[in-house]
């Protein structure tokens, strides 16, 4: 099962804070991360409005890989004066039922009943 890690940073954006949030991630984490940009890219002072930074895990998603992210979250805004607001969102996929938990048919109300032998 594969997961999705994504952490999105709302307000303004320097040139250079998204690669060093994606620095910090990788190196807290050993995932691959990529970056997504919206908002005011290319305006003059160089801020963005929201970057979203994502990766995909194989298997489950631990605890310990949300305190690696939350453990860079917080190195990455201690080093700012005004530090933009954070949300981290995991997503795994639903799960597929086992055939232990496979639903049961309901029974019946109708009155009905299967002929006998069917």
């Amino acid at each position: 099962m594969t997961a999705t890690i994504s952490v999105k940073v709302e307000g303004p954006v320097g040139l250079d804070e998204p690669e060093q949030l994606l620095e910090e991630l990788g190196r807290e984490t050993g995932l691959t991360w990529r970056l997504e940009t919206a908002g005011q890219d290319g305006a003059l002072d160089g801020s963005l409005a929201a970057i979203m930074v994502e990766a995909v895990l194989g298997g489950t998603v631990g605890a310990a890989v949300q305190v690696a992210v939350q453990r860079a979250i917080e190195n990455w805004r201690g080093r700012r004066l005004d530090p933009p607001p954070v949300t981290i969102i995991v997503v795994q996929p639903p799960q597929a039922p086992s055939p232990a938990q496979d639903p049961q048919p309901a029974p019946r109300t109708d009155g009905l009943t299967a002929p006998e032998g069917s």
